[in-house]
């Protein structure tokens, strides 16, 4: 014999199946949404964070937000920005782990790392 399903049954298994595939999607991404989490600013004659690990190939920008200008230069010459005046900003995208220094060249005291894993 079949029992029948009552209406309230029915729209819980409906919502169920709806939030299953929302549920599994959400849990497999690997990078955080949040905007600014792969962004330097550069700001008091400063990279911050100082520091920044990201996943193989991701895309990092620098903004400049001081009222000087800048630039962000590899150590070893992976990627130079060339000058970035303020409100101007850098992207570069990183596909190899490893640790990439970098500096101002204009402020040889300003000194970054992106570790790539």
């Amino acid at each position: 014999m079949r029992k029948k399903l009552n209406k309230t049954k029915i729209n819980s298994l409906i919502l169920i199946g709806a939030l299953i595939p929302l549920l599994l999607l959400t849990g497999c991404t690997q990078q955080s949404n949040n905007p600014g989490a792969n962004t330097v600013s550069i700001q008091n004659y400063a990279f911050s964070p100082g520091t920044l690990t990201v996943p193989s190939g991701t895309t990092v920008t620098w903004m400049n937000n001081d009222n000087v200008d800048h630039t962000v230069v590899s150590t070893t010459g992976t990627f130079t920005s060339g000058t970035l005046a303020k409100g101007q900003s850098y992207t570069y995208t990183f596909t190899t782990p490893g640790t990439y220094d970098y500096t101002c060249s204009i402020h040889p005291s300003m000194k970054g790392t992106i570790i790539v894993q």
